[in-house]
C-alpha cells in the first residue's frame, strides 16, 4: 500500500451492513440479546440478571481489562481473584479453589479463543468480548453460560455497542424491567465520524487515504500518546466509577449500532479474520504467547497478540508506518494484589496487538507486516 494511510486495531464503519437483512446468527437471533451502550454496562446487567448483589462473592481472573472488576465492585460483590499464568493460561486448579467458595464465575475469552471451562456448581458469566462469532467445539462462545457479555463495537465497526445474552427467561424479566424507559445513549457523532475517518484511511484512493490519515492524526490523543510513549497512561484510568456510570453504560445503545450489528456477516468476518490472523502468525508467530501460536477450528480472533521487549518504542514506530497497535491490558484494576501475581506483570508490560480485522485486504496485511517487522526487531 503506497502512501500515507492509517490500519487500526479494530474496524472501521461498515455502512454496507446496513443493507443486508437482520442475521439469525448466535448471538444475534437469540430471543435473551439484550444491546447495551457499553461492554462493562453489559456486564453491570449480567450481575442484576444473576441477583447477584453487595454481600455475594464472583470469582474473577488475575488477567482482565478491569471494567468488568469494577462493574462487579459497583455492585457490592466481593471479588476472589484466580490465577492466569505467564502464557496466558488459566490456572485450573486455583479456579477450582475459587469458585468453591463463590456465588459465581466469571470467565474471559481472551482474543477470541475459547473460554476454559468453569468447574460445576455456580453461575457462570461467560466475557466474549473478544469472542464474537468464534466457536469451540462447535458451540458459539457465550453460549454455555449462565449469562455472556459481548462487545459488538470492538468487532463490528459500530459507533458504541455491549450485549448481554441471558437464556433464562426470569434471569431475563430482571433485565428488562431496568431497562424499561430507558433512553439511548446519544452524542456519539465523534465516535461515528472518527469510524467513517478510519475506512477513508484503509482506501484505495490515495488523497482521501492521506486527508483522513491527517484528520485522525490531528484529532485522536490515542495516537499521539503512542507516539510519545505515553499510551499506557493516556488510555487508562477508567477506576472509581459512580453507580450513574454503570447505568449510562447498561443502556440501550445509539440507533445506528442497533441497526447495524444484527446485519453482520458472520462467516466473512469470521474468514477473513482466521485468513488476516494466519498471515501475521507465519510472521510473528514467535513472538505470541504460547497458547495463540495456533489457530483452532472456529476461532474468530479478535487481534494478533505479540510481546514486545520496548512496547512504547515499538507502538511508536508502528504509528509512524501507519499501523494503530493496541497495548493490551497494560494495567489491572486496583482491587488486584498485583505482587500477589506477579507472573502476569511482562504480559502487562510487552503484549502489543496487531490488527487482523475484516476490513483488512491484502495489500493492508502486507503493510502491517512491514511495520511490525521494523517495530519489533528494531
Amino acid at each position: 500500500m503506497s502512501g500515507p494511510g492509517l490500519i487500526n486495531v479494530y474496524p472501521p464503519l461498515a455502512p454496507v451492513a446496513a443493507l443486508r437483512p437482520r442475521g439469525r446468527a448466535f448471538p444475534f437471533g437469540e430471543p435473551g440479546l439484550r444491546l447495551t451502550h457499553l461492554g462493562r454496562g453489559a456486564v453491570w446487567l449480567a450481575l442484576r440478571a444473576l441477583g447477584l448483589g453487595p454481600g455475594a462473592r464472583v470469582a474473577m481472573p488475575a488477567y482482565h481489562c478491569g471494567s468488568e472488576v469494577e462493574a462487579a465492585r459497583l455492585a457490592g460483590l466481593e471479588i476472589d481473584f484466580y490465577r492466569v499464568d505467564s502464557e496466558l493460561r488459566v490456572d485450573e486448579d486455583d479456579l477450582a479453589r475459587a469458585a468453591a467458595g463463590t456465588d459465581a464465575v466469571y470467565a474471559i475469552s481472551h482474543f477470541g479463543f475459547p473460554i476454559p471451562a468453569a468447574p460445576a456448581g455456580a453461575p457462570v458469566i461467560e466475557d466474549a468480548a473478544h469472542g464474537l462469532f468464534s466457536t469451540a467445539g462447535g458451540a458459539p462462545l457465550g453460549s454455555r453460560g449462565d449469562a455472556a457479555v459481548f462487545c459488538p463495537r470492538k468487532s463490528l465497526g459500530v459507533p458504541d455497542g455491549g450485549a448481554l445474552l441471558v437464556p433464562d427467561a426470569r434471569a431475563r424479566a430482571r433485565v428488562d424491567a431496568w431497562l424499561e424507559g430507558r433512553p439511548r445513549a446519544r452524542g456519539l457523532a465523534r465516535s461515528t465520524a472518527s469510524l467513517a475517518a478510519a475506512r477513508a484511511a484503509l482506501s484505495r484512493i490515495g488523497p482521501l487515504r492521506a486527508t483522513a490519515t491527517r484528520l485522525i492524526a490531528g484529532t485522536s490523543r490515542t495516537d499521539a500518546a503512542a507516539r510519545a510513549g505515553t499510551l499506557t497512561e493516556t488510555v487508562i484510568g477508567e477506576w472509581d466509577l459512580e453507580v450513574a456510570d454503570m447505568e449510562t453504560a447498561a443502556a440501550p445503545p445509539a440507533r445506528l449500532t442497533a441497526a447495524l450489528a444484527p446485519r453482520s456477516n458472520p462467516d466473512l468476518i469470521r474468514a477473513r479474520r482466521r485468513a488476516n490472523y494466519a498471515r501475521l502468525l507465519d510472521e510473528f508467530g514467535e513472538r505470541c504467547p504460547e497458547p495463540y501460536r495456533e489457530l483452532p477450528d472456529g476461532v474468530c480472533p479478535l487481534y494478533l497478540p505479540v510481546r514486545a521487549a520496548d512496547r512504547p518504542a515499538a507502538t511508536a514506530k508502528l504509528i509512524e508506518h501507519g499501523v494503530r497497535a493496541l497495548e493490551v491490558w497494560p494495567v489491572p484494576h486496583p482491587l488486584l494484589d498485583r505482587e500477589r501475581f506477579s507472573e502476569l506483570e511482562p504480559a502487562r508490560r510487552e503484549l502489543l496487538a496487531l490488527p487482523v480485522h475484516q476490513s483488512l485486504e491484502p495489500r493492508h496485511l502486507d503493510a502491517v507486516v512491514r511495520a511490525a517487522k521494523t517495530a519489533l526487531t528494531g
